[in-house]
């Protein structure tokens, strides 16, 4: 098997040194990385790049907690050995991957905060996209790399980082991701405000949380799992057909240390902040054009706070049964 770089030629620019508010550049040394202006070096860890910084003493628990729960419980993990074919059918037959992938289109860099195992990483690094996966968890980036060795997939890239350190420079992507991961954080304002800021001006961000009020069935459940077993969740029951990846869906779902749960409206605050123009919501804001007008990335209204409190009301009966992940898409303002 030819070995593959850990970076592609088009990501590696884009890194810089931990911990540092001036932007440095970073070269591949041997078994890791080393600032060309400082010449400190960062050895990959378990076969890792590693440029991971601790945030200050604030939250150092949450984060403790929740690193050594992935370290355990690598998310989303693969069904099997999984080839990268398999994962491109998979994710051509999901209506959101492929929305996505679509709304993203050709020749764009991708960051993806919170990458998890890397599924959806590889997935968009189609499109001759060139994509960066960024985790807390060196087990669950050790099976993207894995993944991505095995299927010599040379355009999508990860390291391990502080999402609130990110070592990456500013206004660097033309996409930028965190799906189903600030809501682990121990402050999923702050960590937006961090992630917004690696994306080009006029580039395009994309944030997924657990719902306020929809996530309340999935708390329920948590209460009633250990008495009637997994099959009591819907994604079990009807999609993952591998015992290991059921059993992980299940740790992350209702065994998870920390979680917030957030809305609509909380979001759009958020945006406002950092100077997001709102594009579009998925699932769609209720009597909005939404995804059936275009793309995912397409524009759209916010709708009033009526209008989004009876959408997310209506949650209750679809996103509900696989865990309330909600996602609001904006346009970083020039």
């Amino acid at each position: 098997m030819t070995a593959i770089a850990p970076f592609s030629p088009r990501i590696l620019p884009l890194l810089k040194a931990p911990g540092r508010d001036d932007d440095t550049s970073m070269t591949l040394d041997g078994e890791g990385l080393r600032c060309i202006e400082t010449g400190e070096s960062y050895p990959f860890l378990r076969g890792i790049p590693s440029l991971y910084h601790p945030s200050p003493e604030e939250g150092a628990d949450v984060t403790a907690r929740i690193r050594s729960f992935y370290e355990e419980t690598p998310f989303p993990s693969y069904e099997g050995l999984e080839e990268f074919g398999e994962l491109v059918s998979k994710g051509q037959s999901n209506p959101f991957s492929r929305q996505l992938l679509d709304a993203i289109g050709y020749n764009k860099l991708v960051l993806e905060c919170g990458c998890g195992t890397g599924q959806l990483s590889h997935f968009l690094q189609l499109n001759n996209n060139h994509t960066l996966g960024i985790d807390l968890s060196l087990a669950s980036l050790g099976l993207a790399v894995e993944h991505k060795t095995r299927n010599q997939l040379t355009r999508a890239s990860f390291c391990q980082m502080n999402i609130f350190e990110l070592a990456i420079k500013d206004d660097s992507f033309d996409v930028v991701i965190s799906h189903g991961v600030l809501h682990h954080t121990f402050d999923a304002r702050r960590a937006f405000a961090s992630i917004v800021r690696k994306c080009k001006p006029g580039g395009i961000v994309m944030v997924g949380l657990y719902n306020k009020p929809a996530r309340f069935p999935t708390w329920l459940r948590s209460k009633l799992i250990r008495t009637f077993g997994p099959k009591i969740d819907y994604v079990v029951r009807n999609r993952i057909k591998d015992a290991r990846k059921a059993d992980v869906w299940i740790k992350d779902q209702y065994f998870n240390p920390h979680e917030t749960w957030h809305s609509i409206g909380e979001v759009l605050g958020w945006f406002k902040e950092n100077d997001i123009e709102f594009l579009n919501c998925s699932p769609a804001i209720m009597d909005t054009d939404g995804e059936t007008a275009g793309g995912l990335f397409d524009r759209t209204g916010p709708g009033g706070s009526y209008r989004r409190a009876v959408t997310q009301a209506s949650w209750l009966a679809t996103i509900a049964r696989e865990g309330a992940l909600f996602d609001v898409i904006g346009r970083r303002m020039a």
